[in-house]
């Protein structure tokens, strides 16, 4: 038997490149741990990375492996746009893959739970239950019109919270006071994660018809979904200007809202046409500017300013 899990196969179906942004997403969760209760622990921050960093591979080889076992269009999709058709992969061994590597990520996260209790394991079994369903089963959430807004808030918010949590067990336990300054803090990032996964969607629409996944970009038609994302750009670039006038953050985070002519600029081929190999990179790496500044000036005003 041929050995198939070469590097270039393992790129591929974890979406390894993608990995860096989680740095980001705990760059924020630190710093909103630091900025409202001024404690951090370090340990524990660093296991729910590595969990969620082996958590997110695990993730992406699913949604290859049931994206391939669910498909309707054989002959298209399955045969030449999934990996698993593409590069003639196993089937039952990225199946095996999947599941190592969800296995490899509960031994940090169980590591954890042991230092920190009962509501890091629900945070985490959540994560968990999002991460699998989004494709597995009978009726996996990537198929609904809601699959864009559980992505959205489950990367952009839940992970941070979960930071949160854990940066400041032992010290302040949570409120529901907490959790909605922490959704405030995190709505910038929220809205621009959604309008990238609507983007995908967009882009994607013909093909998830033929196989019957029936996501937003499905109901609101391509020109609907365009207007939905450029509503949702405005808002999430210029958000940080309201936390910041209500003293939730650093007053340098509204920096990042001079991004939004930037980014305006960068979807203007995905507003004028909707393609995933030929415009949908340019939303993505215009997103990735607001992505990587936005903690880091968050960071900078808590740690240096």
């Amino acid at each position: 038997m041929r050995r198939w899990l070469t590097w270039s196969v393992f790129y591929e179906l974890t979406e390894i490149y993608t990995a860096p942004l989680n740095i980001m997403w705990f760059v924020l969760g630190v710093a909103i741990a630091q900025y409202r209760v001024g404690v951090v622990n370090w340990l524990n921050v660093g296991l729910c990375l590595v969990a969620v960093f082996i958590f997110d591979l695990a993730v992406n080889v699913s949604d290859n492996y049931y994206d391939y076992l669910h498909a309707h269009d054989r002959t298209g999709y399955a045969a030449k746009t999934n990996p698993i058709g593409r590069l003639a992969l196993p089937v039952a061994g990225v199946g095996r893959l999947a599941l190592g590597l969800y296995g490899l990520s509960l031994l940090p996260g169980i590591w954890l739970v042991l230092r920190t209790g009962w509501l890091v394991l629900v945070l985490g079994l959540i994560g968990y239950v999002i991460g699998i369903f989004y494709t597995a089963g009978p009726h996996p959430i990537n198929a609904t019109p809601w699959c864009e807004t559980v992505v959205a808030l489950s990367i952009a918010f839940l992970i941070q919270l979960t930071c949160v949590v854990v940066s400041t067990y032992g010290v302040q336990p949570l409120t529901w006071a907490t959790v909605g300054v922490t959704f405030l803090l995190c709505l910038p990032l929220t809205l621009i994660f959604f309008t990238i996964q609507l983007a995908n969607n967009t882009a994607d629409r013909d093909e998830d018809i033929l196989n019957q996944r029936y996501t937003l970009a499905y109901y609101l038609g391509k020109p609907g979904s365009v207007k939905l994302i450029q509503v949702f750009l405005v808002i999430g670039s210029l958000w940080p200007l309201v936390n910041g006038w209500l003293q939730l953050a650093p007053a340098i985070t509204g920096l990042v809202s001079l991004l939004l002519p930037l980014m305006w600029l960068g979807m203007r081929p995905f507003f004028a046409v909707q393609n995933k190999r030929q415009t949908f990179m340019t939303t993505v790496k215009s997103a990735s500017l607001f992505f990587i500044a936005y903690p880091l000036l968050f960071a900078v005003g808590v740690w240096v300013i």
